[in-house]
């Protein structure tokens, strides 16, 4: 396609590029768009009252490799805290259900209502 493109056309190109990208960067802000709305929407509904709302270069991917971050290790004694926080949490969730009455089997109440003597 370059042995067909002046110079000119291809700096055209270039500049149309700049104002109304094309490619991945465009197919990231849409989905970056879209996120930033869904969040936007969900804070609303069930934020509470005065939540910061994103936009969407909140959400936009950045590939510069070089900024990436290595990520922090967990100390073997950190990784047991954590597990130790879920494992009371789910034992305070068990005890808090053994309390509960079990209706599960009974008959729904419109059927108890009635002037049935089997139920």
């Amino acid at each position: 396609m370059l042995e067909v493109l002046t110079s000119k056309q291809l700096s055209e190109w270039e500049a149309y590029d700049r104002l109304d990208p094309i490619g991945n960067w465009r197919d990231d802000f849409r989905l970056a768009y879209l996120s930033s709305l869904l969040t936007n929407l969900t804070i609303s509904v069930h934020g509470k009252k005065g939540a910061q709302s994103t936009n969407p270069m909140d959400f936009m991917l950045d590939w510069d490799l070089s900024k990436v971050k290595e990520p922090k290790r967990q100390s073997v004694e950190e990784m047991k805290a954590v597990l130790r926080g879920i494992a009371d949490h789910q034992n305070r969730k068990v005890e808090r259900e053994k309390g509960r009455v079990d209706l599960t089997n009974r008959p729904p109440k419109r059927f108890r209502q009635t002037n049935n003597p089997g139920l």
